[in-house]
């Protein structure tokens, strides 16, 4: 107990010319001893910290090259493939009138709608037996006319001969009248008006048969047999099947690569495809001409595509199964391969960047952008006209990230391509320098407490 209180409590100077105990000076040298001890341990932790081997620096890191997939572009004797849609129309559609009146008879077999017809084929007949007595009337007229006129040419001579032996020269007005030449014109005028009616009456008699006008197909009869009808009377419609157009939509700019059979005797093939139709079957048409006027809403322009035997009628049996038939309003798809060609380059529409720029790999295997003038933009690929070289690689791939003057890599290229990391890695002297730092905070720290 009063060993504890005298170790806690410090030594009081000693009086003078009184000598200090030999416990008490023992316990200041250790306490000094602990503190030197302390101060050296520090002051040799420090000098570790700060002169021991460092790690070796890294280097900055070197980040692959992207890869990316190019195309060797070269000039080559191209033309695009033009692609558009339109709707059939027929060539020729028109409705068959009957040009006399009287008692529709009974249509002839085959006559009705979706059935073939040709040119001159009874369509229908009117009843003839009022026409046909009509006819013989106007013959009956005729006879009788004719007979007049025979009749008033003896009289003629009758009277040139009375003239003669009369033996005296008449004015020429009272002469004719002495020879009856007035008499032989109304008679030679009543023959030549008989003859006409006969011929009307005819020509009434055969347009009791109405025929087709062309090769065709039976759309819809009109009206039913057994009707009265009056001259005019529309009996059916039918349309040609000799040929069907295709009238496309194409951008103005199209115009310059297709060949008309109109103006160049030959025009643009076309392959006519439609949703319609079985995998695989397609017609061949061929661009006709170029209409003068736009489509409804102004932005494209109207080529007329002719399509012969759109209903595939002359074809053989075997064919006529993988040769489908054009239907009048449907929507088809068209593919116009031009025989006009320039030397340009044709590249992936994947190449085309904003702005109609290209990226282009260089030898040394860096991104460049390169602006073009373009000729062509379809759906698939483009042509270009200027603004790349034969021999430049150019990058069809798509990149998040793209800066000019960055390095890449062409698949399939062994070429080593790489480019330096951004950010560094922080340095080891930093880390020990803030180690340091905070031993020698602690140190202080503990130093101050003791």
């Amino acid at each position: 107990m009063d060993t504890h209180s005298e170790s806690s409590t410090p030594p009081s100077p000693p009086a003078s010319g009184e000598k200090t105990p030999p416990s008490s000076r023992r316990l200041i040298w250790m306490r000094l001893l602990a503190v030197i001890i302390l101060a050296l341990a520090v002051a040799l932790a420090a000098w570790w910290m700060t002169h021991r081997p460092g790690a070796p620096k890294r280097a900055a890191t070197e980040a692959p090259a992207p890869t990316v997939e190019v195309v060797m572009v070269n000039h080559q004797t191209s033309a695009p493939t033009l692609e558009g849609f339109g709707r059939i129309i027929a060539d020729r559609e028109t409705t068959i009138s009957t040009r006399v009146s009287g008692l529709l008879a009974a249509f002839p077999e085959g006559i009705e709608a979706g059935r073939e017809v040709k040119k001159d084929q009874l369509l229908a007949s009117v009843d003839k037996v009022d026409y046909q007595l009509a006819l013989r009337q106007a013959e009956a007229d005729l006879a009788t006319a004719q007979a007049s006129l025979a009749t008033e040419k003896g009289e003629q001579i009758r009277a040139a001969s009375e003239y003669k032996t009369f033996g005296r020269n008449l004015p020429a007005a009272q002469k004719a009248l002495v020879l009856r030449e007035p008499q032989l014109k109304s008679a030679q005028a009543t023959v030549e008006s008989a003859a006409a009616s006969r011929d009307q009456a005819r020509a009434n008699l055969a347009r009791t048969d109405i025929r087709a006008p062309f090769d065709g197909l039976v759309s819809e009869r009109l009206v039913g047999e057994g009707s009265d009808i009056n001259a005019f009377t529309d009996l059916l419609t039918m349309v040609a099947s000799d040929r069907f157009w295709v009238r496309l939509n194409l951008p103005q700019a199209d115009m310059e690569w297709l060949s008309t059979h109109a103006r160049d005797g030959q025009g643009t093939p076309v392959l006519i495809s439609s949703k319609a139709w079985p995998e695989g079957q397609h017609r061949l048409g061929e661009v006709w001409s170029v209409l003068p006027s736009l489509e409804e809403n102004g932005l494209l322009t109207q080529v007329m595509v002719a399509v012969d035997d759109p209903l595939a009628l002359k074809v053989s049996d075997e064919a006529r199964t993988s040769t489908p038939a054009l239907r009048i309003g449907d929507i088809v798809e068209a593919s116009l391969s031009p025989t006009r060609t320039a030397s340009l380059i044709e590249l992936p529409i994947s190449a085309l960047r904003s702005n109609q720029e290209v990226w282009v790999l260089t030898p040394d295997n860096y991104l460049e952008k390169r602006s073009i003038r373009l000729r062509h933009l379809g759906n698939d690929s483009l042509l270009v006209a200027d603004g790349l070289v034969d021999g430049e690689r150019v990058i069809t791939s798509a990149l998040s990230s793209v800066e000019a003057g960055m390095a890449l890599r062409a698949q399939g290229d062994d070429t080593p391509a790489t480019q330096p990391a951004t950010q560094p890695a922080p340095s080891d002297e930093a880390g020990t320098k803030s180690k340091t730092q905070a031993m020698s905070t602690s140190a202080s720290t503990t130093g101050s407490d003791s």
